[in-house]
């Protein structure tokens, strides 16, 4: 049963860094999404109840302080709360439109956050791994050219892996690394893909990975987009690939720090 606790949280552990586009969502809230005011960003777009992109838009914005790892004033009981919304905002976005393949990857995200904050044995219970797993499956099939699939689908295997050991959920090192490589490169790929792809190889081994990593963070650092998220991976990026060549150790800690804290 303790492989399975520690497998309990892995979806959330996998999940960081899923900025996607909301064009439709209300003009408030995409300014505020920009320009990292996340809470300013959920409000206005959690108001529009009807409106898919914008629920789509809150859910991500919940989760924003957690996965840009600006977090440090937050508790867990806060922490817990903002997966719990971003669930609900998924949700409500699904029930308006079931084939959302977007909506499907937020509601991982939001699975995964509450399965890190709860008691692992009841996240095991409920199921939450296999069925975050399950709609990042679903969005993959409604919509193939979307990079964030593979790439949070490769993660989940990788995390499984690295955690709770190969065949977990039917998790798979292989698989993982293929689908990360896969989406990194998709085209519209965002920064954000090479940078969580390299945390993840870092976190499993610096000495086996390390070279790979310093390709894909190299590739984030040369690739950041110009609003909050991308200059947000940037400085994240940079910092990463600065303990890598200096002390692979200590990268390796930190990685698996921005994967459990």
């Amino acid at each position: 049963m303790t492989r399975m606790m520690f497998g309990a949280s892995v979806l959330a552990l996998s999940l960081t860094l899923l900025p996607m586009t909301h064009a439709q969502a209300p003009a408030s809230a995409m300014e505020a999404f920009e320009t990292g005011q996340w809470g300013a960003a959920e409000s206005a777009a959690s108001s529009a109840t009807s409106d898919v992109d914008a629920l789509i838009l809150a859910s991500e914005a919940a989760l924003m302080p957690i996965t840009l790892d600006q977090a440090e004033g937050m508790s867990r009981r806060d922490r817990r709360e903002a997966a719990l919304r971003a669930q609900e905002y998924a949700e409500a976005a699904l029930a308006l439109e079931p084939d959302n393949a977007e909506a499907h990857l937020r509601l991982a995200a939001g699975l995964g956050y509450q399965s890190r904050y709860v008691n692992k044995l009841r996240a095991v219970m409920m199921g939450l791994p296999q069925q975050g797993r399950d709609h990042m499956i679903e969005a993959i099939r409604l919509d193939p050219s979307e990079p964030w699939g593979p790439a949070m689908l490769g993660a989940w295997h990788l995390e499984v892996v690295r955690r709770a050991g190969e065949g977990m959920f039917d998790a798979n090192e292989a698989e993982g690394l293929s689908l990360m490589r896969q989406a990194v490169e998709m085209g519209d790929a965002p920064a954000a893909i090479p940078y969580r792809f390299a945390v993840a190889l870092v976190a499993a081994d610096p000495a086996v990975h390390g070279e790979e990593a310093t390709l894909m963070l190299n590739r984030a650092i040369e690739t950041a987009e110009s609003d909050a998220v991308g200059q947000a991976v940037l400085g994240l990026a940079t910092s990463l690939l600065g303990l890598l060549q200096t002390d692979p150790a200590a990268a390796q800690t930190e990685a698996v720090r921005l994967l459990e804290e």
